[in-house]
């Protein structure tokens, strides 16, 4: 269904989310007053450009906001968001989503809160680059890490090394074998290209492989991949700004944490809040600072300042170093895929996880949950089976689903089942479903 978006803030965030959603035929105005940034979105993508004050009345009514089914507000001024948000919703915008920097708005304590600006939905995009870090701490194995079910299924994303038993096998023999932890493979990640594998496609060295299944057997997966999990008690963190603070924050209570950043002033400040943090003042492009601090003893490495070329650097400065894991915050989107490349073990970005859950809630309805991911050119779309489908009519191998859907985990009275193809879904059962954005309106078919 085409919808009618406007957005204000055309930075990464604004940017990479008119691309994402000028594919899909929406019709789009992308705000922003800064003329470089129109110029390039009027150049690169198929979408209206305005260049102006998103806050003003006059700019969004020349958008046109009171005819907007969706109404987003991401620049980087909270205050902005706000005031734009409340004028969208005050001129007729039919659901208004806002990004805030501030988590206190959405606090038990908030004073204000973001209803009374109109906005249906906030986006943080810190706290989702920290749950991600968190994420990765918790299966330190793996380059990527999404979960699904509350926590209870995992797509987790691995490199294989040359020491891989999977190697030369085909994913039919390894899905087949006795010893074999319950998975599901969902993406290959071959040299820059991503492909949904066939039961033939042999692993190779430099696979970045994607396997779905349930977190509690996430550890035999890794393993079974070459990846034994490795416990992670001892981190260094490199920048003191809002990720570094929260991830610090939630992790000291049980990590041995050493917190540095390189302006002196702040580490002072910020120390007394983490009682249990080491804050150190220090730069983490110095050698004999990182030698001095024992990075070689450092389970995790994770570099999060505000300069993603500081946080590159670093990051490949402390793994050459002896620093087991190393994990690296980037705000270009561009930069994700070269990271892996180069050795970093883990990417994260608070942009692209900003753009993530924007597309998760113009995707989702009370019908469906929909995930998407970019970096896998995949959605995954959670819905439940009519009574009568055509899901349930039939085996799985033999309903006829579109040739790149991948049926990922069956849910049945808090029960999961990572399915073959000899599986049959029953009406009222919930299934996580892999297929690229322009199929997922053929599939939703299948369960109604």
């Amino acid at each position: 269904m085409s919808l009618k978006i406007v957005i204000i803030g055309a930075g990464e965030v604004g940017f990479n989310l008119a691309k994402e959603l000028s594919q899909e035929d929406h019709d789009i105005t992308l705000i922003d007053n800064n003329a470089d940034k129109i110029r390039r979105a009027g150049e690169t993508l198929d979408v209206n450009t305005l260049e102006g004050d998103g806050a003003s009345p006059f700019v969004l009514r020349s958008a046109q906001v009171d005819e907007a089914d969706m109404f987003m507000a991401l620049t980087l001024l909270d205050e902005v968001n706000l005031v734009a948000s409340q004028m969208a919703r005050k001129l007729g915008a039919a659901t208004v989503i806002a990004r805030l920097r501030n988590t206190e708005y959405t606090s038990a304590k908030a004073i204000i809160e973001p209803a009374q600006f109109g906005i249906d939905h906030v986006i943080h995009p810190e706290l989702a680059a920290v749950e991600e870090i968190e994420r990765l701490l918790r299966q330190s194995s793996a380059m990527d890490v999404k979960e699904f079910a509350d926590g209870r299924l995992q797509l987790i994303g691995v490199r294989l090394e040359s020491s891989s038993p999977l190697l030369d096998r085909t994913v039919r023999e390894v899905s087949a074998a006795r010893n074999a932890a319950p998975h599901l493979v969902i993406a290959f990640d071959r040299g820059g290209e991503h492909f949904s594998p066939g039961r033939d496609i042999r692993y190779q060295a430099g696979d970045i492989v994607y396997v779905l299944g349930e977190t509690r057997h996430a550890s035999n997966i890794v393993t079974m991949l070459g990846k034994p999990p490795k416990e992670v008690k001892r981190i260094m963190i490199l920048g003191a700004g809002k990720i570094g603070r929260q991830t610090a924050r939630r992790l000291q209570s049980d990590l041995d944490i050493k917190l540095v950043d390189a302006n002196k002033s702040k580490a002072w400040d910020i120390a007394p809040t983490l009682e249990d943090t080491l804050v150190l003042h220090g730069d983490g492009t110095d050698i004999d600072f990182l030698v001095s601090e024992n990075i070689d003893e450092m389970d995790s490495f994770i570099a999060v300042t505000q300069d993603e070329k500081t946080n590159l650097l670093t990051g490949l400065l402390a793994k050459q170093l002896g620093a087991q894991h190393v994990i690296v915050h980037l705000a270009t989107a561009s930069y994700l895929p070269i990271a892996r490349r180069i050795g970093i073990d883990a990417a994260v970005s608070k942009n692209m996880a900003t753009v993530e859950a924007i597309l998760r809630v113009i995707k989702s309805s009370r019908e469906r949950s929909v995930s998407s991911f970019e970096d896998l050119q995949l959605d995954a779309v959670e819905i439940a089976a009519s009574e009568g489908s055509k899901i349930t009519s039939k085996p799985i191998r033999d309903v006829g689903l579109p040739a790149g859907a991948i049926l990922g985990a069956i849910m049945r009275n808090d029960k999961i089942e990572i399915p073959g193809g000899d599986s049959r879904i029953l009406a009222g059962d919930r299934v996580i479903v892999f297929a690229q954005d322009d199929e997922v309106e053929k599939v939703q078919k299948y369960f109604r």
